[in-house]
């Protein structure tokens, strides 16, 4: 088994390959590093990942100039926002110790927590699904259509950073957002799927695969067919999509305020390996 070190270096060789780096978007500052992020091919970061400093000194006097440059560098390159997850216990690809101290230097930076997550696992996944609703693709539906679905769902959500970018762009653009960025991942269009109860929309299941793994990316209901076990029936349906294509490990994710969504997982075959927390910080 590899260790922390070589996970991460692998993880940015995988990132430079698929181009959501370059080298010009390594950021240094004495003995500290970062490594500004975005969606494969896009031309502006989004993210910040493998951020590495002196997590012993408890003023983190090095990381808090190690943001700064982090942060001066995404601006000159066009990014309004930059977003960092912590996972919890320290799991591939990051592998990031030091929990707290990470935790403490993104706040003194600036950054605000919008979700405080769950993430699921599930190993040698089914290549078949049986369930209540039958499907149709984006390709059957089109794009119009699959935003509306989504818009759709977004409706009551508990998701806390989904509600929060409905708040600022409106339901119907934060689903044409959340969509093109999801095309941006590896893909297929069959992956992406509207669910039926007969003939009315139940919700909406992608899959995708990002530079680590295969995802369920995203799963919603209507609010009108939520409590009708529909959650677990999307899970599969977009589980047995990707392992049909190949995957032998899925992961996903859920706001832990999301019960519903957390036994979606569970009663698909997941089990919860990490607590994720994303944070997002507004550039100047």
């Amino acid at each position: 088994m590899p260790s922390a070190d070589e996970a991460r270096q692998a993880y940015l060789e995988t990132l430079l390959e698929q181009r959501c780096t370059r080298p010009e978007w390594f950021v240094a500052a004495g003995d500290s590093r970062a490594v500004l992020w975005t969606l494969p091919g896009g031309e502006t970061p989004s993210h910040v990942v493998l951020i590495e400093t002196d997590w012993g000194d408890p003023h983190l006097v090095a990381g808090r100039a190690l943001m700064a440059g982090v942060h001066e560098l995404a601006a000159r390159l066009g990014a309004r926002e930059l977003g960092h997850t912590i996972d919890s216990p320290p799991v591939a690809p990051q592998f990031q110790d030091h929990t707290e101290a990470r935790v403490a230097l993104l706040e003194a930076a600036g950054y605000q927590l919008v979700r405080d997550g769950l993430r699921w696992l599930l190993a040698d996944p089914p290549t078949s699904a049986e369930g209540p609703l039958t499907f149709r693709t984006l390709t059957e539906v089109g794009e119009a259509a699959f935003v509306d679905a989504i818009a759709a769902t977004f409706a009551g959500t508990p998701d806390s950073e989904l509600t929060l970018d409905v708040e600022r762009h409106g339901a119907r653009e934060a689903a044409r957002r959340y969509l093109e960025d999801h095309k941006a991942l590896e893909h297929r269009p069959e992956w992406f799927e509207l669910g039926y109860a007969g003939d009315e929309l139940a919700g909406v299941i992608m899959g995708a695969r990002n530079p680590t793994s295969a995802v369920i990316a995203y799963v919603g209901v209507v609010p009108d067919q939520r409590g009708r076990g529909f959650a677990p029936a999307l899970v599969r349906q977009g589980t047995a999509r990707l392992a049909a294509a190949g995957a032998t490990e899925i992961r996903g994710d859920c706001d832990r305020d999301n019960v519903a969504m957390a036994r979606a997982f569970e009663r698909a075959g997941y089990t919860q390996f990490a607590r994720r927390r994303s944070f997002r910080h507004k550039l100047a």
